[in-house]
């Protein structure tokens, strides 16, 4: 094994391990229903003489954490009781992997960022606030006019775990000078697999490009949001959601279909793959289209308010970028929600969390939301905020922007679109890369590389249940 998925691999399985040891006895982590929640107390705050300094680890680079730090100040610089001070932690990996140390150095923060798959190890370390309790105790009325889907994520057995706050989902970007280059119409962007093969092959050979039509971002996620547009869950226990997730669901003819894909568009040179993994590639995808490299890619909806920085700096003067939805195979279903979701420590003081609640509620609100979204392009997650007259003049001038809120609105709402719950999700998608990583390096086929992401996947489930519990 190369030495940086080594320590990859080590670092994931001493995250399980740190978790597991975080919990009384081996019993698995118990899910508390509505009915059982702990005291949230927001009272807290109307004892505390001076303001309680809370401490909120994020990961935003760029354009995005100017964005979170224009809103802590403002919220700072609002009121007099809570003062929150940000710090970056780089990656959501890096992110977690330090919370999950914590849990036994006591080194926690106020409020974390973790990333939407971090749901199921959050709970399990019994080290969270339910923000269900706050809710709760606050008579907080105001999730009828949050996303349902965003609310739904994080909502397990009854209980909504964690605020969602930075929502986003993947899309399509393109370089709308390339597609006229090679006689596509600029304006019509590839909505299914096969139309972006069909294009690729147009932007190559047209040399409209310089490497490839295609830049592959190898991100499970991906993976994720196909299987739910086709109404196929990720893992089995209906999502994760009725019980434990033991097993991936991936045998299915939209994972067979992904994979044979992939392995063609790279084959055939009609596509260039990078790993997301990797911090020095991972946004490969995007400098190619850039560079001239690549004619389109896949990427976060929460990318689009550093790229549209960068363009207007001038320093990619032959791209005219194009944003779409995420191309798909055919089907009914919904796509899932993306992004992090901010969790309130239950190791923290009964001020600490009354003011994380506070800030929480703030960063939630429709301005709020409406201001991050303009700044970053991650999706506004309350209805009203739609109505926000500066949000509704950035979607006008640069309808990018609303590309991926109209995403999560459609399709089918159930438990695929829902999003999968399950523990160890950076040992499954490190998992189904690894087991990916042959068709592209070796030749070897859609079908062996599929059934070894199953095997390897399951073998990380396995594992993270007998160190956690059923």
């Amino acid at each position: 094994m190369p030495r940086r998925l080594w320590q990859i691999s080590a670092s994931l399985s001493m995250s399980a391990a740190l978790i597991a040891a975080a919990l009384p006895g081996h019993a698995g982590a118990a899910v508390p229903r509505a009915g059982g929640l702990p005291t949230c107390p927001v009272n807290a705050l109307q004892k505390a003489s001076s303001p309680v300094q809370i401490t909120f680890w994020h990961q935003f680079p760029r354009a995005n954490e100017q964005a979170i730090q224009a809103l802590t100040d403002q919220f700072n610089s609002s009121q007099t009781k809570v003062h929150v001070s940000l710090v970056n932690q780089t990656t959501y990996q890096d992110l977690f992997n330090k919370y999950v140390a914590g849990l036994s150095t006591g080194d926690l923060p106020d409020v974390a960022q973790i990333e939407d798959e971090g749901l199921q190890q959050m709970i399990d370390t019994r080290s969270v606030l339910p923000v269900q309790s706050c809710i709760k105790a606050d008579h907080y009325a105001e999730l009828n006019d949050f996303l349902d889907r965003a609310v739904k994520y994080y909502t397990v057995k009854g209980v909504l775990w964690a605020m969602p706050f930075n929502v986003s989902a993947p899309v399509l970007y393109y370089n709308k000078k390339a597609f006229t280059k090679a006689g596509l119409d600029p304006n019509q962007p590839p909505q299914t697999l096969d139309q972006i093969k069909a294009d690729a092959q147009k932007l190559k050979a047209s040399g409209a490009v310089a490497q490839a039509g295609f830049g592959l971002k190898n991100d499970p996620w991906y993976l994720q949001q196909w299987l739910a547009k086709t109404n196929n869950t990720f893992v089995n226990n209906g999502n994760g959601r009725n019980g434990r997730a033991t097993q991936v669901t991936l045998n299915n003819k939209t994972s067979q279909a992904a994979f044979a894909w992939m392995a063609d568009m790279v084959k055939s040179g009609l596509a260039v793959e990078n790993d997301y993994l990797n911090p020095s590639s991972a946004f490969n995808n995007l400098l190619g289209i850039g560079n001239g490299n690549l004619g389109m890619t896949i990427d976060t909806s929460a990318a689009l308010g550093t790229i549209v920085q960068l363009l207007s700096s001038g320093q990619y003067p032959n791209v005219e970028l194009g944003v779409a939805t995420l191309p798909s195979p055919p089907g009914s279903g919904g796509f899932r929600v993306g992004g992090a979701a901010l969790y309130i420590s239950a190791k923290s003081s009964p001020q600490k969390q009354a003011a994380a609640w506070q800030y929480l509620k703030f960063l939630d609100t429709p301005a709020s939301q409406a201001q991050f979204a303009v700044a970053t392009g991650y999706i506004p997650n309350r209805k009203s905020a739609v109505n926000n007259p500066a949000l509704q003049d950035r979607w006008a001038k640069v309808p990018g922007f609303r590309v991926a809120y109209d995403m999560l609105l459609s399709g089918a709402a159930n438990v695929a679109s829902a999003g999968p719950v399950f523990g160890d999700y950076l040992g499954v998608r490190q998992a189904i890369t690894d087991a990916e990583g042959p068709m592209f390096t070796s030749g070897a086929s859609a079908k062996s590389a599929l059934a070894a992401a199953i095997s390897k996947a399951n073998s990380v489930l396995s594992a993270y249940n007998a160190r956690v519990g059923p």
